[in-house]
């Protein structure tokens, strides 16, 4: 049948839609003549850094960029880059307000819990969320708490619609505590504050039935009957699965070792890990990683030196243990805004700054088994960046000029700042 004019038109316009959605341009843009902090302890004076399509493509002294394969060449001189920071361990998204019961769904009834997930109570449109998305976390790991074994952790990115949007790694690890050899007496400081927990034996019992069952049922692909709280562990024993152990005194900090040789457990980290320091050649032979509680934080015992929070990361830098950093602690869901902070107070009782740049962005991403795709700047990797006018660290040069999510830039106005000008333009006379 000849085709008639209609048919022609109905062509053209159909092939015309086809260039228009169904292959977009590429973007692409070059950042040029700025420091360039990689994460990997590389830095580049004068550097560059081009991205297309979201992934970074380039990275290296200005002079030898090809400017001309890039849409913008965006000159940047006396701004620093930096790969984006990772909030660890944290109940952001998961919490709105302290006092409102309503707004706090990180916790679950029960005391062995390995199925309940936190992503899917995870708030998107957090309010607080912003607050530290615009000190330059562009990452963090949502972990449930109450109970022993807490549930399963994962990544989002603290920008998206809905929780499916911001998730980025979904269920990487399992998080518990482990039980405490001493308990506070009181609220004190007396160098006597501590007593040996008398149930510490039965709960240690109750964790290896646990697991001795669990252990069991991930050597069956196929389950006579199928269990929600065994099918979460399965990723524990394959190596799918991060462990995440709470801990911090010496004793049981080396107990958790022993337990990872005894179930033959690939992946764990402490979190916490006050005494890290004094198993650190143990951490290391076994692979064991650190979570490290907020870096300002009192000592624990009356008779600490007290910088002993300041200067742990130091110590166990020198030892050779992998690390990360955490705002463990009072009010930590917005004081996870104050990280780069905390870290900086690291820096200032010995910690390299570029051992702690690795620490805060490639570490935490390696920990989380997201390090393929974000945690440092390099060729390959997704364009998750920050822009400073100074130091990251110190608070009053690390002023944040330009967020970069996946190649995206990110509006940095937050509800503070409206409420600011709202308020100032309000009562200027």
């Amino acid at each position: 049948m000849k085709p008639t004019l209609k048919h022609i038109i109905f062509l053209i316009f159909t092939f015309a839609l086809t260039g228009m959605f169904g292959q977009e341009a590429a973007s692409s843009y070059i950042f040029t003549n700025l420091k360039v902090f990689t994460g990997t302890g590389t830095v580049i004076e004068n550097g560059a850094v081009g991205v297309t399509n979201g992934i970074i493509d380039f990275v290296g002294p200005t002079s030898a960029a090809n400017t001309e394969a890039y849409k913008e060449v965006i000159s940047k001189a006396g701004m620093h880059l930096y790969p984006g920071l990772i909030a660890m361990n944290t109940t952001l998204g998961l919490t709105e307000i302290d006092a409102v019961r309503a707004t706090r769904d990180f916790r679950e009834t029960g005391d062995i819990t390995p199925n309940v997930r936190a992503i899917s109570a995870y708030n998107a449109e957090s309010e607080i969320g912003e607050t530290v998305l615009d000190n330059g976390i562009l990452f963090a790991q949502i972990s449930p708490q109450g109970g022993t074994i807490k549930g399963s952790s994962s990544v989002v990115k603290l920008k998206g619609e809905n929780w499916e949007d911001a998730a980025y790694r979904v269920d990487e690890g399992i998080v518990m505590d482990w039980p405490r050899t001493f308990k506070r007496k009181d609220e004190s400081d007396n160098q006597k504050g501590y007593t040996a927990d008398e149930d510490y034996v039965k709960k240690l019992n109750e964790i290896q039935t646990f697991f001795n069952r669990a252990a069991a049922y991930a050597k069956r692909e196929i389950p006579v009957e199928r269990d929600l709280k065994m099918e979460a562990m399965r990723g524990i024993f394959d190596g799918s699965k991060r462990l995440y152990v709470s801990a911090d005194f010496i004793k049981e900090i080396r107990e958790i070792i022993s337990f990872k040789r005894k179930y033959n457990i690939e992946k764990v980290s402490i979190v916490g890990g006050y005494d890290a320091w004094m198993a650190a050649d143990l951490l290391k032979e076994n692979d064991i990683s650190v979570l490290l509680r907020r870096i300002n934080s009192l000592p624990q015992l009356a008779e600490d030196a007290i910088d002993a929070s300041y200067t742990l990361p130091t110590k166990l830098a020198g030892a050779g243990v992998k690390f990360c950093f955490t705002m463990s602690g009072d009010m930590e869901t917005m004081n996870n805004r104050n990280l780069p902070f905390n870290i900086g107070t690291a820096i200032g009782y010995g910690l390299n700054e570029h051992t702690a740049l690795t620490a805060a962005t490639l570490h935490a991403a390696e920990i989380l088994g997201i390090a393929d795709k974000t945690g440092s700047i390099e060729v390959g990797k997704e364009a998750n960046f920050v822009l400073t006018a100074g130091d990251i660290f110190d608070m009053r040069s690390g002023i944040i000029t330009g967020l970069y999510l996946q190649g995206e830039r990110i509006d940095l106005t937050t509800r503070q700042e409206k409420l600011y000008k709202k308020y100032k333009a309000k009562y200027a006379d």
